[in-house]
């Protein structure tokens, strides 16, 4: 586990001018269920390394209302990649299960992170194979990313029992602010059998109560001693931020309940998975 001590940002920290524009698309999942999302391209030529974005429970749009649109989060991550050279599909897990759009609090009762949302991971992954044209893909360059509820399931999917899946692999995974309990999923927490088949990154502020837990930190520690590394190829990393809360990348600036520690911790988290990508996407 690295603990990262972000530089101190006195200034404000200003968002992207947001330019991108989404497409929707849709694809069947291997559940048969045909999910929905938000589709982002690059203009950068040939065929791209692409990024699926996992959402939270709050849905895909601001303030879980459709009439608002996607929710700025996401539409900074998606401006962010399709300037570096990436497409970006955010997928939609709970419009086309009939689902409410905020799922917070719904617990076991709600859309699985281990049972529903890989499926989806993986059929958008597909979809964006699949294309030859406008949004080409490269295979071998995709990843998948997500965000609380939606980290959690990019946990799940980056399990090396999903290593197999007919879909093909993603190249590494990012998850901020999972909860990694999963209502003992892989064998629960203190006998946990979660291992990534490839690179995963957990981003995570030290006073996040899905941090301070300890499951994400117990599930990082048994994957390692039963081999997970650098040298087989999937190393896990957790990263945590000193003074940083749930959600901590929806801060831009101090103030409105959040702390300079939340831009700070946004700022380190986002280069460093920016950083990581353009390693992994540079390489064969």
């Amino acid at each position: 586990m690295r603990i990262v001590l972000s530089a101190v940002a006195l200034a404000v920290l200003h968002a992207p001018a947001l330019a991108v524009t989404f497409e929707d698309v849709s694809f069947v999942n291997s559940q048969g269920i045909r999910i929905t999302g938000k589709l982002a391209r690059t203009h950068w030529g040939g065929a791209r390394p692409a990024v699926v974005m996992l959402h939270g429970c709050a849905g895909i749009y601001s303030y879980s209302d459709p009439v608002r649109g996607v929710a700025k989060l996401y539409t900074e991550w998606a401006d962010r990649l399709t300037t570096a050279g990436y497409h970006a599909l955010l997928v939609d897990s709970f419009t086309a299960r009939g689902a409410s759009q905020n799922q917070c609090g719904n617990g076991s009762a709600g859309t699985s992170e281990v049972g529903d949302r890989p499926h989806d991971a993986y059929a958008a992954r597909a979809y964006l194979v699949s294309r030859k044209s406008k949004a080409a893909t490269d295979p071998g360059r995709t990843f998948v990313v997500g965000w609380s509820h939606g980290g959690s399931s990019a946990f799940s999917a980056l399990s090396d029992t999903m290593a197999q899946r007919k879909e093909g692999r993603f190249r590494a995974g990012f998850a901020f602010y999972p909860g990694c309990g999963l209502y003992n999923a892989f064998g629960g927490i203190s006998t946990s059998t979660w291992m990534p088949y490839a690179a995963m990154a957990i981003y995570h502020g030290d006073i996040d109560p899905l941090f301070t837990s300890g499951y994400c930190q117990k599930r990082v520690e048994l994957a390692v001693a039963a081999g997970s590394s650098e040298a087989m190829g999937n190393p896990v990393d957790l990263l945590v931020h000193p003074g940083a809360q749930h959600s901590f990348d929806n801060a831009r600036q101090m103030g409105g309940g959040w702390t300079v520690y939340d831009v700070n911790a946004k700022t380190s988290a986002d280069a460093d998975v920016m950083n990581r990508l353009g390693q992994l996407a540079a390489t064969p």
